[in-house]
């Protein structure tokens, strides 16, 4: 019964968090209730025996991702929008259907299906039996992965200097030329 209602909690609150995430205008907000969400989500991982993902999902994406989206609003520096009239104003109709459609899969799904909670072995998101499983069965699409990032981080390092660097030799051969004395300039 203690599980059920932990696990109710985090449910609602990931649900609560990812509604705010959308509704909020402020991106920063935003930002927030997505924290919020990727700690409910690594509560119920933690219910369901899996600490090292729990862990991840705490140090990797509540941490690390949710730093740099701060800083990339930060850096952004977004202005509050302007109001623009309403278009497509049919969507709002149509989503609250499609939401008590959800909702009645939902109630259907878990009345029609018996709750027997599935044998979980002991082994279930542990480190162990995910760095076995990573680096024998999953090693090829392991290491396509990892050259996969290694190539994205290098064409955003490219990009990144690409502007700059061609500025500053835009500005430096113009500054060069006016700051040598007018007898070295002729030579």
């Amino acid at each position: 019964m203690l599980i059920t209602f932990f696990f109710i909690l985090f449910a609602g609150l990931a649900i609560g968090c990812a509604v705010a995430l959308v509704a909020q205008r402020n991106p920063l907000y935003s930002a927030i209730s997505l924290i919020g969400v990727f700690l409910s989500l690594s509560s119920l991982y933690l219910m369901l025996s899996a600490p090292f993902i729990a862990a991840v999902q705490v140090i990797v994406y509540a941490g690390a991702i949710m730093v740099l989206v701060v800083f990339v609003i930060m850096l952004l520096n977004v202005t509050a929008e302007r109001r623009r009239r309403q278009r497509l104003a049919f969507l709002a109709p149509l989503a609250a259907l499609l939401a008590a459609i959800l909702i009645g899969e939902v109630i259907f799904i878990l009345n029609a299906v018996s709750v027997n909670p599935p044998v979980v072995s002991s082994e279930v998101g542990l480190t162990t039996s995910i760095g076995v499983g990573l680096f024998t069965k999953y090693l090829l699409p392991f290491e396509i992965t990892s050259i996969l990032l290694l190539m994205a981080l290098v064409g955003a390092m490219t990009l990144a200097r690409r502007t700059p660097i061609l500025a500053a030799v835009g500005r430096l051969s113009a500054d060069a030329s006016s700051d040598m004395p007018e007898a070295e300039v002729k030579e």
